[in-house]
C-alpha cells in the first residue's frame, strides 16, 4: 500500500493510485509473493514481422553534360553572328541558340558543341561561308543530319556509322553553304588530346 502525501508513517513511493496490473508484477517489485502479469498482444495468425529494408547504392548526381531530356537547359530560339575577317570560335561551355546562323567572309566557322549539346535535344546550325572552313565538334553518340554543299571544297560527317556507340538522343543539323572551303564534322570524345587539324578545340 502506498502513502498518500500528508499521512504518516513508511516514505510515499508516488502519486498514482493505480494498482500493478502492467509491468513488474505488484507483489514482486515489493518482495511479496503474487502479483498480476499483463496479458499478451493479440497476434493474428500467420502474421510475420516485416522484413527489415537495407537501403542500396545511391546512384551519383550526373555530371555536367549528362543531362536527361526532361531536364534540358534554357536556350535562346536563335541569334545571328556576322564577321568578315577573322574566324568565328565557340569552344568550352558557350551559351548556344537552339537555331544559330554564321555569316563569314574571309575566315573559318569552328564550333565545338561537346559541353554545349545535351543529350535529348535538337540543335540547328546554319553557315554562309565565302573563302574558309567549317569545323564542327560534337560528342560521340550524337546524330548528325548535314544538308547544303560547298563549291570548291568537301563535305563530311565522321560519325560513327557503324553504330558502335550509344546514341544519346542529341541531335545536330547543319546546312552549311560555301564556296572555297571544306565542311567537316567528327565525333570527338572529351579530353585535353585533340586530333590534327582540332587543336583549336583546347580551351586556354
Amino acid at each position: 500500500m502506498t502513502q498518500r502525501p500528508g499521512e504518516q508513517g513508511g516514505p510515499w513511493e508516488g502519486p498514482s493510485e493505480v494498482p500493478h496490473t502492467w509491468g513488474e508484477p505488484a507483489g514482486e517489485l515489493h518482495g511479496e509473493p503474487g502479483g498480476q502479469t499483463p496479458p499478451p498482444l493479440p497476434v493474428q495468425q500467420g502474421w510475420q514481422p516485416p522484413a527489415e529494408v537495407v537501403p542500396g547504392p545511391v546512384a551519383p548526381l550526373p555530371q555536367y553534360g549528362q543531362h536527361s531530356s526532361a531536364n534540358l537547359p534554357a536556350r535562346r530560339e536563335s541569334e545571328d553572328v556576322w564577321s568578315v575577317f577573322g574566324d568565328v570560335v565557340r569552344k568550352g561551355r558557350w551559351s548556344a541558340s537552339r537555331r544559330s546562323s554564321f555569316y563569314q567572309l574571309f575566315g573559318d566557322v569552328k564550333l565545338d558543341l561537346r559541353e554545349v549539346l545535351q543529350p535529348g535535344e535538337t540543335l540547328e546550325v546554319t553557315t554562309w561561308s565565302v573563302f574558309g572552313d567549317v569545323r564542327v565538334a560534337v560528342p560521340p553518340g550524337t546524330d548528325v543530319e548535314v544538308n547544303g554543299g560547298t563549291v570548291f571544297g568537301d563535305v563530311r560527317a565522321e560519325t560513327d556509322p557503324q553504330g558502335q556507340v550509344p546514341r544519346t538522343g542529341a541531335r545536330l543539323v547543319l546546312t552549311a553553304n560555301a564556296v572555297f572551303g571544306e565542311v567537316r564534322v567528327r565525333e570527338i570524345p572529351a579530353g585535353p588530346d585533340a586530333p590534327k587539324g582540332w587543336r583549336w578545340l583546347r580551351v586556354r
